[in-house]
């Protein structure tokens, strides 16, 4: 502690810092410099704290990715899946685009979802709105989980996927650059050893746009739809 002139003792202001600020901490270095630079010791260093200041907020780095998953989850919109007066499937798809664009946004976490739990309120938000909107199509309750789970494999694995054909920091390079990449190599596949391969190459280069994401979704929930209209 310092002393005043006159020798009484002045404790050192705490810096005041919530559970919010140590989720922020993370989300930045996510986007900076991608999941190996997350630990409870570097988001204390960005906050300028010890690490057991840290751990009143999370109790492990495990913790920690939970969070930072439940921040992201937190600002998909959901307005489209409980629409009542919505299609579902289109529904269905305006949620998947607009939670295609937020993980592009924060690239590192769509590659942390793939390992990170998704059990907080705001995923359980998430996957409540997306049964609700499933159980419009017809679907009973075991069919609709089933195809809430498949939904999320599509767009998570999908987003996953365009991610790793990239540094993983925001923003990632526009789409047209990247076709324009995958173009240039799958051109030199050799045509008459993969003449198949070789003459997909215009379809393959555009596998990571919005364009393939949907096709792929629609194609998914064209199965849904067969299986709804089986149970009724």
């Amino acid at each position: 502690m310092k002393s005043t002139p006159e020798g009484r003792r002045i404790r050192p202001t705490r810096r005041a810092f919530t559970e919010e600020h140590v989720v922020d901490a993370a989300l930045e270095l996510l986007d900076e410099r991608g999941m190996s630079a997350v630990s409870i010791r570097s988001v204390a260093t960005r906050l300028g704290v010890n690490p057991n200041a840290v751990y009143t907020y999370v109790a492990s780095r495990a913790d920690l990715e939970r969070a930072v998953v439940e921040r992201v989850l937190g600002a998909a919109a959901l307005d489209p899946l409980t629409d009542p007066d919505k299609e579902w499937s289109t529904a269905v798809v305006e949620f998947a685009h607009a939670l295609r664009i937020l993980l592009l946004d924060h690239p590192a976490v769509a590659t942390l979802l793939m390992s990170a739990p998704m059990d907080g309120p705001a995923a359980t938000d998430l996957g409540e709105a997306l049964l609700g909107c499933l159980a419009r199509a017809g679907l009973s309750e075991p069919g609709a989980a089933r195809a809430a789970y498949s939904i999320m494999v599509q767009v998570i694995g999908a987003v996953a996927l365009e991610v790793a054909e990239t540094d993983g920091k925001p923003p990632i390079h526009p789409v047209p650059d990247r076709v324009a990449a995958r173009r240039e190599a799958f051109e030199a596949v050799d045509a008459v050893r993969w003449p198949r391969t070789a003459a997909s190459v215009d379809v393959m280069a555009q596998w990571i746009s919005a364009d393939q994401f949907e096709w792929s979704l629609r194609a998914l929930l064209e199965g849904i739809a067969v299986r709804a209209a089986d149970v009724r």
